[in-house]
């Protein structure tokens, strides 16, 4: 009998950085980079953040920052990208925790994702559940209180992702989703920032980056991917592009290697 694929909510990758510096951008996912060699500076929370190796740097979702070596010799990470509905679930009250610093060198939350880096490609779902857990429960004892979320928020705002996903080519409104969910438009970006840490229309415009992306991996020219994905056309596209990952279309093929063993359906670059 073939192995169950476990669908997981993250991604993992490495980067081994000499000379590319990351433009200001922001993502909709959290990122823990865990530096491995050399020097990673990065601007953040209005505030330049320098991690050596065995720190890890922690984004939250929709804050902006940059990357770039901070000596000779550039830099390298293991990363993970995650989902914040990831997170999330596993806390009471459902909200997003916050790292203020950027950067960490607590020994349990650098254990949390050494782990989960350190997974075995035929890990089980126990495995898997067990090691976001922990992850969870380290960031936790050191982020800031979050909003509590209610179950009910939670249902709406999973409704409206799941609205912007089916219909992220042609487009989604606020009059849509105000329909949809019964909620009025600031009631439901609150709640839709509180549990994804973004507001719903960056998130339309990650669904479509992510169409991008598989696109340009199947060796379609940059402007069908664009139009293909519900962007004006390819300028409008890149933009967007580098806005959310701080690298162009093309050196995004170049920079990042992923681990196809963990896909996530909206993976990150940093």
């Amino acid at each position: 009998m073939p192995e169950t694929q476990i669908s997981l909510p993250y991604q993992r990758f490495h980067a081994n950085i000499v000379a590319t510096a990351f433009a200001p951008h922001r993502h909709d996912s959290y990122v823990f980079a865990l530096t491995t060699r050399g020097v990673q500076d990065f601007d953040y929370r209005g505030s330049t953040r320098r991690s050596r190796p065995g720190a890890v740097v922690v984004l939250h979702p929709d804050e902006l920052h940059d990357g770039r070596p901070g000596a000779e010799g550039g830099f390298g990470y293991a990363g993970l990208s995650l989902l914040p509905e990831a997170l999330s679930q596993y806390r009471p009250g459902g909200g997003l925790p916050f790292l203020p610093g950027g950067v960490s060198r607590d020994p349990a939350l650098i254990s949390a994702v050494r782990a989960m880096l350190d997974l075995p490609p035929r890990a089980g779902t126990l495995e898997h559940e067990n090691a976001l857990i922990d992850l969870a429960l380290a960031l936790d004892r050191l982020s800031d209180a979050p909003v509590a979320a209610s179950p009910v928020s939670r249902a709406v705002v999973e409704a409206a992702c799941d609205h912007i996903r089916a219909h992220s080519a042609r487009g989604v409104s606020l009059d849509e989703l105000e329909r949809l969910t019964g909620l009025d438009r600031w009631q439901l970006s609150r709640d839709f920032r509180t549990l994804r840490g973004t507001s719903p229309a960056r998130y339309l415009t990650q669904r479509r980056l992510d169409q991008v992306r598989q696109a340009i991996a199947g060796g379609d020219r940059l402007a069908d991917a664009a139009h293909q994905a519900g962007f004006v056309d390819q300028a409008h596209m890149s933009r967007h592009f580098k806005a959310a990952y701080g690298i162009t279309p093309g050196q995004f093929a170049r920079t990042i290697v992923q681990d196809p063993r963990s896909p996530v359906r909206h993976p990150v670059l940093h």
